[in-house]
C-alpha cells in the first residue's frame, strides 16, 4: 500500500487533490492510504520519529511559519526518502526543489488532471524501487560501493579515475572514460571536459569556463563541450521543471 501525505494550509486544495489521488488509485488498481496536514509543523511532528512512513509527499510552498521548502529539508535531514512533489501556486522556488531531490514541481492552476496523474504514477513507480542504485568499482583488490545520487563528478588522469562524492570524499580506480560513460548512460552524467564527467543534479552554476557544484567544488568546462553541456542541462531541467507557462527564468546563469 502506498502511503501518501498532503500538506497544505488550504483545506480546499487538500480535498481536491485527495480526490484526484483516490480516482487515480482506483483507475490503476493501486491501494493508497492518504493523510493530510494543515502545516509543516504538524507534518514534522507526526513523522519526526518515523520519517520513512511516507511514500509520496505533496507539499505546498507558501505556508505560515515553516514553509514547504524548509519542511522538505527537515524531513530529508531526518532520513525521509519519500518522493516529494511540490504542489504550489508560486513558481519562485522551483530551483530550490533540486536540493531536496523532489520528483516534480507543479503549479496548482496550470496542472491538469492528466498531468497530475502522470506525475503521481511516476512517483509511485519510484517509491516502489526499494534498493538504492549503487556504483561499484574495484581497486587494489577491494570492491568499493557508492550510492550514485551521492556522486558529484569523476575525473580521469591516465586511466586512473577519481570519483568525488558525499561531502568532499574521494575514491580511485582504473577505467576508461568511454567505458565509464557507457556504464552511467541514462543516469544524468555528462562530459564537461575530456577528463571530467559531471552529475547533472549537482550543478549549481555555469561560469565562463567552469561549473560550480553544490559541494562548492569547481570543475573545468572545455570549449568544445560547453554548448552540448548547456543543452543537456537544459533538457534535464525541462524534465523536472514547472508544468505550465514558463516565465523566461534561467538557472545557472554565467557570472
Amino acid at each position: 500500500m502506498l502511503k501518501v501525505a498532503l500538506c497544505d494550509d488550504d483545506s480546499g486544495f487538500i480535498k481536491k487533490y485527495a480526490e484526484f489521488i483516490s480516482q487515480i488509485a482506483e483507475k490503476n488498481q493501486l491501494k493508497v492510504m492518504i493523510s493530510s496536514f494543515g502545516s509543516g509543523e504538524a507534518l514534522l511532528f507526526h513523522y519526526a520519529d518515523a520519517p520513512d512512513q511516507i511514500d509520496i509527499l505533496y507539499l505546498d510552498i507558501l505556508m505560515k511559519e515553516t514553509d514547504g521548502m524548509e519542511t522538505a529539508r527537515k524531513l530529508r535531514d531526518c532520513g525521509c526518502k519519500a518522493q516529494i512533489v511540490f504542489l504550489t501556486s508560486c513558481e519562485d522556488y522551483v530551483y530550490d526543489a533540486f536540493d531536496v531531490d523532489a520528483v516534480q514541481y507543479l503549479l496548482k492552476d496550470d496542472t491538469s488532471f492528466a498531468k497530475f496523474e502522470q506525475v503521481f504514477l511516476r512517483a509511485a513507480k519510484m517509491a516502489s524501487i526499494t534498493e538504492e542504485e549503487l556504483f561499484t568499482f574495484d581497486f587494489g583488490g577491494e570492491t568499493g560501493v557508492i550510492p550514485i545520487r551521492q556522486i558529484s563528478y569523476f575525473e580521469i588522469w591516465q586511466r586512473l579515475v577519481t570519483v568525488h562524492y558525499g561531502n568532499g570524499q574521494t575514491a580511485k580506480f582504473y577505467d576508461r572514460m568511454d567505458r565509464l560513460e557507457e556504464r552511467l548512460r541514462g543516469k544524468d552524467f555528462v562530459r564537461s571536459h575530456r577528463s571530467f564527467l559531471v552529475h547533472l543534479p549537482h550543478i549549481a552554476m555555469f561560469r565562463h569556463q567552469s561549473l560550480l557544484l553544490k559541494t562548492g567544488q569547481e570543475v573545468p568546462v572545455g570549449a568544445t563541450y560547453m554548448q552540448a553541456l548547456k543543452r543537456t542541462f537544459s533538457d534535464y531541467v525541462a524534465r523536472f521543471h514547472v508544468y505550465g507557462p514558463q516565465n523566461g527564468k534561467e538557472r545557472g546563469a554565467e557570472k
